[in-house]
């Protein structure tokens, strides 16, 4: 067989590849799994990606995080937003070293709103989550307070992002905690 030969039957079977391997990923991404198949031999996804970012269920609201102070006398400060999402701009395609902090307490606020929903939660039960002492620990260290604050405390809500004609939801408030 001569070297262009066997060069053009090796871009055929590597097109053939190529394609059957692209045809198997898009088969797979089938919200509702008509074709099985290609997971059947790849159930981890490491061959075949699965690039269904939003489902099954797509986001529908914004989580806000919301922090106060208890002052000595007894009153609190104005709620006030932790972490309110960036502007995206296009310097951070390249570098967003911000995203990690956002991600860490947006990942905490869902794992707490999860935990709620569950049946027979207890408040007390919470407070011993992961993500409520990686809340709690980042009101308490990272966040200002007011200078003659006393205690602090963290509130979730959701919104309809954009949408403005839909209140915000309060979804979970925290207890009173100290201040060191």
């Amino acid at each position: 067989m001569s070297d262009s030969r066997r060069a053009r039957v090796a871009r055929i079977v590597m097109g053939g590849f190529l394609g059957s391997w692209f045809a198997a990923t898009l088969l797979s991404q089938d919200p509702f799994r008509k074709f099985p198949g290609a997971r059947r031999y790849d159930p981890t996804g490491a061959a075949i990606p699965d690039w269904r970012f939003f489902a099954p269920r797509p986001g529908m609201h914004d989580y806000h995080l919301l922090v106060r102070d208890e002052l000595p006398d007894g009153s609190v400060t104005d709620w006030r937003e932790v972490l309110p999402v960036e502007q995206r701009a296009p310097r951070h395609f390249f570098w967003y070293a911000n995203r990690r902090a956002e991600k860490v307490v947006a990942d905490s606020v869902v794992g707490i709103v999860g935990f709620t929903k569950e049946e027979g939660r207890k408040k007390e039960d919470i407070q011993l989550s992961v993500s409520y002492l990686t809340i709690l620990n980042y009101m308490t260290y990272q966040e200002e307070h007011h200078n003659d604050a006393k205690r602090t405390q963290f509130l979730i809500a959701a919104s309809a992002g954009y949408d403005e004609s839909e209140e915000p939801l309060m979804l979970f408030l925290s207890n009173l905690h100290p201040l060191p």
